[in-house]
């Protein structure tokens, strides 16, 4: 068991270590005074696509973060006591087998806890993903936004914007904006980190709700709830170009990155295939021989390793 524990708590710090590598960029972008490198892209002063006015966001940071984070939060935490509690009462083993819930020292961590701790730290995972990769595609790519002429308002009496009839494209500009954050965003367009993020969250809950609602005397409860956290990506992602926030290929990369890092995370990580086929009730003869390990399992200490093939 000494071994077990101790490979256990070495496991238990390369997560954390793989969760500090995807956390400290995104951390890094999100420092009040630190400015990372933006590429610098010129326009044309004519190009339609970049004079739109600026707007408020329909779905401001704090919405986003709220609803994208908080909704998913808090079903899985609702669902996992839900499924603890009606697998007590039919006695069938609530975690997977195989499933090892102790931490560095060997100290038992409730099953019920250990669940939620490991779907929620999954989450977080994949969120930490998409938020460096949009992060880093912003600054490296450095696309300007639809309203971006709006919020730099260049200096177009030093710039030269024809060469007769060309028309020249302006690398060396000067913005006489006001606001310093709103022309360091204007940089930073594709991909859009609203749209990744948004759709990342719901379709983690959606692939979730999957697998783990397996009620069958509700026929339409599940894919409404999969529908209206579908839906609320959807809006969030429309609401991006109606605001002339991004161009639409923008919101389209954003939405692929966010929905191809959920479906890899939630399938590469959670092994949902193991947690469904390990969901069975106990046969009366296993139940007479494994009455004491069946308490651990159901509530207790929870499960202890198995070495069987």
């Amino acid at each position: 068991m000494a071994g077990s524990g101790a490979a256990k708590c070495g496991f238990i710090l390369l997560d954390v270590l793989a969760l500090a590598l995807v956390a400290i960029p995104a951390i890094l972008f999100r420092i009040p005074g630190l400015k990372l490198p933006i590429f610098q892209r010129g326009f044309y002063c004519d190009d339609q696509t970049l004079s739109y006015p600026y707007k408020s966001s329909t779905v401001p940071v704090a919405a986003l973060y709220g609803v994208g984070v908080g909704f998913p939060i808090i079903l899985i935490m609702l669902t996992e006591v839900v499924i603890f509690a009606y697998r007590r009462r039919q006695d069938t083993e609530y975690l997977p087998s195989g499933s090892f819930n102790r931490c560095c020292c060997d100290v038992v961590i409730p099953p019920l806890l250990y669940q939620v701790l490991k779907y929620i730290a999954q989450f977080f995972f994949g969120l930490l993903i998409v938020m460096t990769s949009f992060d880093i595609g912003k600054n490296v790519v450095g696309r300007l936004r639809p309203h971006f002429l709006s919020v730099c308002q260049p200096n177009f009496g030093a710039l030269n914007c024809t060469n007769g009839p060309m028309h020249m494209y302006i690398e060396e500009y000067e913005c006489m904006g006001e606001s310093e954050h709103r022309i360091e965003a204007a940089h930073r367009s594709f991909p859009s980190g609203h749209a990744a993020i948004s759709v990342y969250c719901m379709l983690f809950l959606t692939l979730y709700i999957q697998c783990r609602w397996k009620w069958g005397d509700t026929a339409f409860l599940r894919p409404l709830v999969q529908f209206i956290a579908l839906m609320l990506a959807f809006y969030t992602c429309l609401s991006r170009i109606s605001d002339y926030k991004h161009h639409w290929s923008d919101v389209f990369a954003g939405a692929v990155l966010g929905g191809g890092v959920a479906v890899l995370v939630y399938y590469s990580v959670s092994q949902q295939k193991q947690d469904s086929g390990s969901v069975r009730p106990l046969s009366v003869p296993e139940q007479q021989r494994h009455v004491e390990s069946s308490q651990f399992r159901n509530g207790v200490y929870g499960n202890e390793p198995s070495f069987d093939s």
